[in-house]
C-alpha cells in the first residue's frame, strides 16, 4: 500500500457516502408511499451497508470484509431492481385488464400498491439468504484467523439486528399493517 492506495479509497469512500444520501431519498419515498415493508428495509440495509464500507475505505481498509459488504449491496440493488422491474410489469398488466374491464361496464377502483406480497416475500427471502451468507463469510474469516473478533462483532450485531427487523417486517406483512 502507498499514497496512492490511501487517496483511491479515499475518493471511493466519498463515492460511496453520496450513495448512502441516495439511499436516504429513496427510503424517504418508499416509507412516504407506505405500501410495501420489505422495500424500505432493503434500502435501510443498503444505506447502512454504504456506511460501514464508507467508513472502512476511510481508513483504507480494503480487505475482505469491505469487498463482502460492498457485494451484498451490488446483491441487494439487483435483488430490489429484478422486484421493481417485475411489480411493474405487472402492474402495466392489471392496468390493461382494468381497461378491458371498463370497457366492458365493469369498474374496479382502489389504488394498487408499489409492490404485490409476493415480490415482498421474495425480497424477505433473498434478504434472509443474504444474512446467512453474510454470517458463514464472517464465520470463515474468524475462524482463518485473517480477521479479528473485535472488527466482525459490530458486524455481526448488526446481523443480528437485521434479522429482528426481518422479523418484525414479516410479521407486520402477514398482519397486513402495510395496507
Amino acid at each position: 500500500r502507498n499514497r496512492q492506495t490511501d487517496l483511491k479509497a479515499g475518493d471511493l469512500a466519498f463515492a460511496e457516502k453520496s450513495i448512502t444520501l441516495e439511499a436516504d431519498r429513496a427510503m424517504l419515498l418508499l416509507r412516504e408511499e407506505g405500501s410495501s415493508v420489505a422495500f424500505p428495509e432493503v434500502v435501510s440495509q443498503i444505506r447502512d451497508d454504504t456506511a460501514t464500507v464508507s467508513d472502512r475505505l476511510g481508513q483504507t481498509k480494503i480487505d475482505a470484509v469491505t469487498q463482502g459488504i460492498q457485494q451484498d449491496i451490488l446483491a441487494a440493488l439487483d435483488e430490489m431492481i429484478t422486484a421493481l422491474q417485475k411489480a411493474q410489469r405487472d402492474l402495466e398488466q392489471k392496468q390493461q385488464q382494468q381497461q378491458q374491464q371498463q370497457q366492458q361496464g365493469q369498474s374496479n377502483q382502489g389504488e394498487q400498491p408499489l409492490v404485490e406480497a409476493l415480490a415482498e416475500l421474495k425480497l424477505i427471502r433473498t434478504m434472509e439468504t443474504r444474512i446467512k451468507s453474510t454470517t458463514d463469510r464472517y464465520s470463515t474469516l474468524l475462524e482463518s484467523g485473517s480477521s479479528t473478533g473485535g472488527e466482525i462483532l459490530p458486524l455481526l450485531q448488526n446481523l443480528s439486528d437485521r434479522q429482528n427487523r426481518l422479523y418484525r417486517i414479516t410479521r407486520d406483512l402477514v398482519l397486513k399493517r402495510n395496507q
